[in-house]
């Protein structure tokens, strides 16, 4: 409307069409993360045989250029060789983790990405040494649309969605999300395989 109405310099009025943009994507986003959250909850998923290191190199690849932007240094190492799941939702989860990683990073941050075994099950952990989180907001960081950080702005695109899925992510794989973190001294996410 006030491109409509306002004579704009052509300046302004690219500032407010990547404005228009950005809130579009945002809004893609959070419908896409809805849609997603609700088809989980109906629809069992299809598990084959996922190799670790392939998994792994993909996440690499789609987060490169987060990686680059942030100068964030991130570490993939794996003890398994493959997990069962749906690669899909495999790599969605990964790349919400890691994301969530490169924020709580910043600058210089460093992100260790690793796949073992632990008492007998598998697990994958994203581990960070970024700002950390209270155990108040630890506590309610998968509730959907929990956003740890009021004063976080929509530039992000994120709506508090992300962790709400993850966890109905593991949940479909037969798996628990878990988190572990201290202000200050950052957050590991952890992923363990119960079948």
């Amino acid at each position: 409307e006030y491109m409509q109405k306002a004579v704009l310099s052509e300046e302004d009025r690219l500032l407010v069409l990547n404005y228009i943009m950005s809130e579009s994507r945002r809004l893609q986003t959070v419908a896409s993360q809805l849609l997603e959250l609700a088809s989980l909850q109906n629809n069992p998923i299809t598990c084959e045989e996922l190799k670790v290191s392939s998994l792994f190199e993909t996440v690499r690849q789609t987060l490169y250029g987060k990686i680059e932007e942030k100068d964030v240094q991130i570490e993939f190492s794996s003890e398994i060789e493959t997990i069962c799941g749906d690669s899909y939702l495999m790599e969605s989860m990964l790349i919400n983790l890691i994301g969530n990683a490169i924020k709580a990073c910043g600058k210089g941050g460093h992100i260790i990405v690793s796949a073992a075994k632990e008492a007998g099950r598998k697990t994958i952990s994203v581990r960070d040494n970024g700002k950390g989180m209270t155990p108040e907001v630890l506590s309610q960081i998968t509730e959907p649309f929990y956003r740890g950080e009021k004063s976080r702005n929509r530039n992000d695109g994120g709506a508090g969605l992300g962790l709400a899925l993850c966890k109905q992510i593991a949940s479909s794989h037969d798996a628990e999300l878990s988190f572990s973190s201290r202000p200050g001294e950052g957050t590991t996410a952890k992923i363990t395989f119960t079948t």
